[in-house]
This record gives C-alpha cells, sequence and structure tokens, in this order.
C-alpha cells in the first residue's frame, strides 16, 4: 500500500514537473511572440562595400536597400543573404529636387509605359535575392497616380513586397500598392537624416516609443560611420525589451498605425 502511494506520488510529481516546464517554455515563446517589433532598413548601400559589410555584420536581423546598377550591388546582396537579413532595392524615383543625386536606374514622371517598365527590369536584374523595394528620393513620383499605378502591377507581378520611404507628405504610392495587392506598410522614423535638427539618440528613442504603442516600428537609417558607431552600442540593449526583425517579419504582423511626419523631400 505505501509503496503504491509513494509511486502515486512520484508519478504525480513529475507529471506537475513536466507541466510546469511547459508553462515555462510556453510563456517564453509568448514573450517572444508578443515583443515589439523594430525592422532596421539600411538605405543608399551598393556604392561601398566596406561599410555596407560592417553595418550588415551587425548583431540584428536587419534589410538591405540597395541602389540599382551600383558598383557592389550584387556582391552586398549576396553577403546581405548570407547574413540572414532581408534584400530590397532601393529604387531611384524623380523628385522635386536635386536629380543628380539620383544615380542610375532612376524612374521619371515623363517616362513612357514601355521606357518604365525596361528601366525597372534591368534595375531588378542588377540585384540578387531581392524581395521588395523602396523609394530613393522619389518626392515628386510619389505623388504621380499613373506611374505608381504601373509600378504596383510591375510589383505584384513579381510578388515583392513595398516600403514607402516617405518623402513626400502627399505620397500616394502606399494607398496605390494596397489597392493593387501589394504587402506595404510606411518607414516611421529617419533615423540619421541630413540637415534636419533632430539628434540620432532622439530619433532612436521615438522609435522604440511607437514600437511600444503600436507593436512595431519601420527605421530607415544610412551607411553614414555615426550611424554605425551608434547602433554598435545601442542595439545589444534592444534585445531586451524589443524583437529585431526584417521587413518582410514586420509586414507579416503589420498593424494599423498613425501616419508619420516628412523628414525629406
Amino acid at each position: 500500500m505505501i509503496k503504491s502511494l509513494n509511486y502515486f506520488l512520484l508519478c504525480f510529481a513529475s507529471i506537475f514537473v513536466f507541466v510546469d516546464t511547459l508553462s515555462a517554455d510556453f510563456l517564453d515563446k509568448r514573450a517572444i511572440l508578443y515583443k515589439p517589433k523594430i525592422s532596421i532598413v539600411i538605405d543608399d548601400l551598393g556604392d561601398n562595400s566596406i561599410i555596407a559589410k560592417q553595418m550588415l555584420s551587425l548583431p540584428a536581423k536587419m534589410t538591405a536597400a540597395i541602389l540599382p546598377q551600383t558598383p557592389h550591388a550584387e556582391m552586398i546582396s549576396k553577403f546581405a543573404t548570407l547574413k540572414g537579413h532581408d534584400v530590397i532595392m532601393h529604387l531611384p524615383m524623380e523628385a522635386f529636387t536635386r536629380p543628380d543625386l539620383l544615380g542610375p536606374g532612376a524612374l521619371f514622371s515623363r517616362m513612357d509605359q514601355e521606357t518604365f517598365k525596361n528601366v525597372l527590369e534591368q534595375n531588378i536584374a542588377s540585384i540578387p535575392n531581392i524581395i521588395g523595394f523602396n523609394n530613393h528620393m522619389g518626392s515628386l513620383l510619389t505623388e504621380d497616380e499613373e506611374k505608381m499605378q504601373w509600378l504596383m502591377q510591375e510589383a505584384k507581378n513579381q510578388s515583392f513586397l513595398f516600403l514607402d520611404s516617405k518623402t513626400s507628405q502627399d505620397s500616394i504610392a502606399e494607398d496605390i500598392a494596397n489597392q493593387t495587392g501589394v504587402p506595404s506598410i510606411g518607414r516611421d522614423i529617419f533615423l540619421d537624416h541630413k540637415g534636419v535638427d533632430i539628434s540620432i539618440t532622439e530619433q532612436f528613442e521615438r522609435s522604440k516609443n511607437i514600437a511600444r504603442k503600436v507593436g512595431k516600428a519601420v527605421i530607415i537609417c544610412h551607411p553614414y560611420p555615426e550611424t554605425l558607431e551608434f547602433l554598435k552600442h545601442n542595439l545589444p540593449s534592444l534585445g531586451e525589451e524589443f524583437e529585431l526583425v526584417g521587413l518582410s517579419s514586420i509586414m507579416l504582423n503589420n498593424i494599423q498605425k498613425p501616419l508619420s511626419p516628412s523628414l525629406a523631400r
């Protein structure tokens, strides 16, 4: 009788430990699942392979936004993919100012549809492994309904996602993407925008507050030495509260969020 009772108690204790372990694992997974997500997109990659590799070697999942038809586009894309990052094309689009900054592969409002499509196809062919694109400059073109319809139809045909860099407060690109059935999202923060009197630290804190409030934040930064140093020192501390993810992961958890003010035109 005593042996039977001891056996029963031992079995009961084992079940309790097993259930307790399962509960702990479940809570750990829930904690990871429901952490606010931050997605860091590095724009303007393609011309400098050294700093691109340094930024893409930081301890976080990120998204490499690579300019088409640039000298190191293919190599950077392959390196980013090897490191487990998402890769998108940083697609040059006509802006209201500084056409000299667009670089090769730019899309212009004066283009006819055939030319527009041909340039886009050449750009896509120049960067392997891309899953979508965002706009480089583009304050003019992202307000052009016809051109955005052409662009998003091609994006849909390629099963691409789209990140609106929101270089114009009047951008309709994300709306057209949604209407066309292209997975899309808008950036929340320019982390290191030149010519804006807001520090990287202030922008970083703003991005964390957005993520806390709505569950996610999309940050765009650039391959500047000061940005590299800032991220080196600040990324390690994010892991306790936030999950750093690629853009594709953010898209899977796309929740309605407040509109972000434009910081560039």
